[in-house]
């Protein structure tokens, strides 16, 4: 399935619910995780949460004006193919919100301008909000 963004502005605000029936998924569950690669498509989506659930894994997340600073997650789900995305002409989309249990806010695509791999613990990654 490909991911269509023509109905997706920057700027504006959207449920997981309400992109998962954009994208004709059956529930939100289909991208309920922090990174998600859908199957067949050159897309990689972060939803970015900077202040988490107490009960969450809190990985240390901040956008501050065009610039992410992101942990992966301790799987390091992706991590390559988000390092090479754009040699590989994949495009790397960028949904955030402050706090948990609200909307995310579609900031737009992103590039990455440096990383740190760990194997034992999260890797941290600079993006650009181009």
């Amino acid at each position: 399935m490909k991911l269509k963004f023509n109905e997706i502005k920057v700027g504006l605000t959207y449920s997981r619910q309400k992109l998962a029936e954009l994208w004709g998924y059956t529930s939100f569950h289909a991208i309920a995780r922090g990174v998600v690669t859908p199957r067949n498509d050159n897309k990689i989506i972060l939803f970015v949460t900077e202040e988490k659930q107490s009960s969450a894994q809190q990985y240390a997340d901040k956008l501050s004006g065009n610039t992410l600073e992101w942990e992966g997650p301790t799987d390091h789900f992706a991590e390559h193919r988000m390092i090479n995305a754009e040699a590989n002409g994949e495009e790397i989309h960028l949904f955030h919100r402050k706090r948990h249990h609200s909307d995310f806010i579609y900031c737009g695509r992103l590039k990455v301008l440096r990383h740190t791999l760990h194997s034992q613990h999260p890797s941290h990654f600079r993006f650009e909000v181009m």
